[in-house]
């Protein structure tokens, strides 16, 4: 798979994630004062899809993406409209003079826990927000990963995921050390919930292609050829033994808001 491919398929996977979580996480957003802001920047927006969204359904408020790769920003270029635009930005550039002070909403989604330096980009954001803010946090949970009855090949899976992390730097359970965090940083008003992310809530098939695509996306950033047998074991366990009902996948997703 080549870099072009990749990012195709990332983007995929991302469009995929809106269809299975829109409605959950948007009912979050709005129990937590997402109707009151008028001006959200998500960050780390990726291709665009699920701030295109809110912005379709909440045509009052004025949205932002910013991310720092160019690929992602110019998918999101394809979904601007009046009340969102998108910009690529660094925001540790030395150059970088971007005003974060215009937003009273900050969306953080599949992002803070893939990165290496979340307490470096909180900082940055609590430094240069204006008061009051708003902040909301969404990523999967993977301390809460199970396979019920066990499987070898889910244990290779959840090995995979820690290659993964540790390639990049980051704790593979890091949704636990959300909350330690904003409370180190003195955010106020920390909310946190939790959605079960299994067969039971998702539908069977749009799982198993979720799990498909976690595999092959983090195999191939692991470094892992793309004929690599393990990987191999990992899809063929998700094709047959998941879609047949017979093992029960199951993790969650954590949901933070906080203010300043």
């Amino acid at each position: 798979m080549s870099s072009s491919e990749l990012d195709a398929f990332v983007e995929s996977h991302l469009d995929l994630q809106v269809k299975i979580s829109y409605f959950d996480h948007l009912d979050f957003l709005i129990r937590h004062g997402f109707k009151e802001c008028s001006q959200i920047l998500d960050v780390g927006c990726g291709n665009g899809t699920f701030v295109a969204r809110l912005a379709l359904d909440h045509p009052q408020i004025q949205f932002k993406g910013i991310d720092k790769r160019k690929q992602c920003i110019e998918s999101g270029q394809k979904r601007v409209r009046e009340n969102l635009e998108f910009s690529q930005v660094d925001m540790f550039a030395r150059e970088s003079t971007y005003d974060f002070s215009r937003f009273d909403g900050f969306l953080m989604r599949y992002f803070l826990l893939h990165v290496d330096n979340a307490q470096k980009i909180l900082d940055l954001l609590k430094l240069k927000s204006k008061r009051p803010s708003r902040f909301w946090i969404i990523d999967l949970d993977w301390s809460q990963f199970s396979c019920h009855p066990p499987h070898k090949d889910f244990d290779k899976l959840t090995q995979l995921v820690k290659d993964f992390c540790t390639k990049i730097s980051v704790e593979s359970k890091g949704g636990q050390n959300v909350v330690p965090l904003l409370q180190k940083l003195d955010f106020q008003n920390i909310k946190v919930e939790h959605i079960p992310f299994s067969m039971k809530t998702i539908d069977l098939n749009d799982l198993a292609l979720y799990l498909r695509q976690e595999v092959q996306c983090y195999s191939r950033m692991s470094g892992r050829a793309m004929n690599d047998p393990e990987t191999a074991q990992i899809l063929q366990f998700i094709d047959e033994e998941v879609r047949s009902g017979e093992y029960q996948i199951s993790y969650s997703m954590i949901l933070v808001s906080a203010e300043l």
